[in-house]
């Protein structure tokens, strides 16, 4: 396999490759490049941190009260930074890449966010563990998992009451999009998971006094359907492939919609919806390596983030300071910012992020200054951190691994598709740069901005 294609793929798939790793490929062909990649997720593992207090709480028989539990519900409220870095740390580090690329594409399509810490490390990994998986039964248990529950008003829908949040943006969003079914489909959704609800513990429980066990219609369907019975029918239908497909699609290859590659899609999710084998079609075609789609796409701020560190790896003395960051990009772990998610694509630049991008890579690893003069910065933060970020940055790692590189070598590692001729021009006047200095010129470059 070539190796500015794996490059390609891991950027896309994973979360960035090491020259060294990347050479260790190049004998291989793209399918067993991108087996190895499903095969190293496999086993997915839990991102988990400390939380003794709801452990406790939740082992005890019978379970204590609810009142006992609001106070631990609020006394563990800062825990969801503690997640936020653990979650950061490991996209910086993965083990199993293509899983955890594929759960920040499900957090951003299966939108949800709970207050309550416990919950909230429940729900994304139900998304970890789903997230190579049967699509169907996905949908399934994210409508039964308590955060989404409580976001979606679930919770309240009852046969006197019906709530139609959930079913609205179950056909909306999650499954057929706009245009697929009627408000009458929405009502009769609706009926069918009325009843959903939960232990206060998070266990799915169906209250059946306030289930409605009457005759649904349903996208053509007649009978006393449940919500199971609503995601089937959902999934019979072929537009339902089609929406997963080229939401993937947008994502992992080309925000330029191609029909015939996503109709191609759609014929293998529509057999059995399940996404490992999706993801492996998508990522051996021919097409996603073609040069349209290199450098291609924006990267997000996690993406940013994370692209950075794998050249030179760098933490936060402050863990405050990681979440300010990504809140001034304007992507936050576990902060949608409402149930459509981050609209991602060309969103991600304006006038405020897009110089806090390019100086990014000098903030951190040249201890340069945040830029406090953009509004976002004085919303958000102002009083809280000054000017300067506190970053230890570790250049060894990257002597180690870039320094012998020449300049074009370090180019296809650090850079997707072809350098504009500002950027040729500046490195032609660095002449005598070190490795350090380039690899931070080049970091600096909109070109860097892509994937």
């Amino acid at each position: 396999m070539e190796l500015q294609n794996i490059y390609h793929l891991y950027r896309r798939a994973a979360f960035g490759i090491s020259p060294s790793e990347a050479n260790k490929l190049v004998s291989l062909t793209r399918e067993e490049v991108v087996d190895n990649l499903l095969a190293d997720s496999e086993k997915v593992t839990p991102l988990t941190i400390d939380l003794p207090d709801y452990e406790a709480f939740f082992k005890r028989k019978p379970l204590g009260r609810r009142k006992e539990l609001q106070k631990i519900i609020r006394k563990n409220a800062p825990k969801h930074l503690d997640y936020n870095k653990a979650w950061l740390k490991r996209l910086c580090e993965p083990t199993e890449a293509l899983n955890e690329r594929m759960t920040l594409f499900w957090i951003n399509h299966f939108v949800c966010r709970d207050q309550v810490i416990y919950f909230a490390v429940q729900y994304y990994n139900l998304l970890r563990t789903n997230a190579l998986g049967n699509f169907k039964d996905f949908i399934k248990q994210v409508g039964k998992a308590p955060s989404m529950m409580k976001y979606l008003n679930t919770n309240t829908n009852s046969k006197d009451h019906p709530n139609e949040n959930f079913a609205r943006e179950l056909l909306e969003l999650f499954t057929v999009g706009e245009g697929q079914y009627s408000e009458k489909d929405i009502k009769e959704a609706a009926r069918a998971f009325t009843g959903y609800g939960s232990k206060l513990d998070g266990s799915f429980i169906l209250r059946q006094m306030h289930h409605d066990f009457g005759t649904k219609e349903f996208m053509g369907w007649t009978a006393n359907l449940d919500g199971d019975d609503i995601v089937n029918i959902i999934c019979s239908k072929r537009k339902c492939a089609q929406f997963i497909s080229r939401k993937l699609y947008a994502y992992f290859v080309n925000s330029s919609l191609n029909d015939a590659h996503i109709d191609e899609m759609t014929d293998v999710f529509y057999e059995d919806y399940d996404i490992k084998k999706l993801m492996r079609f998508m990522l051996t075609s021919d097409w996603f390596y073609a040069p349209e789609n290199l450098g291609a796409k924006i990267k997000s701020p996690v993406d940013l983030l994370t692209s950075i560190y794998r050249v030179v790896p760098f933490n936060f003395e402050k863990p405050r300071q990681q979440l300010f960051v990504q809140r001034l990009l304007g992507q936050a772990l576990m902060e949608p910012p409402n149930v459509a998610g981050w609209p991602g694509g060309r969103h991600w630049i304006n006038t405020n992020t897009l110089m806090v991008r390019l100086k990014l890579p000098s903030v951190f690893l040249g201890n340069g200054l945040v830029p406090s003069d953009s509004p976002q910065y004085a919303y958000m933060e102002r009083g809280s951190f000054g000017d300067r970020l506190s970053v230890n940055e570790n250049w060894k790692a990257f002597d180690a691994e870039y320094g012998s590189l020449d300049e074009q070598e370090l180019i296809v590692a650090l850079c997707a598709g072809k350098l504009e001729v500002g950027t040729l021009r500046m490195l032609e006047q660095g002449v005598g740069y070190s490795r350090r200095e380039l690899s931070l010129q080049l970091m600096s470059t909109p070109e860097f901005q892509l994937t």
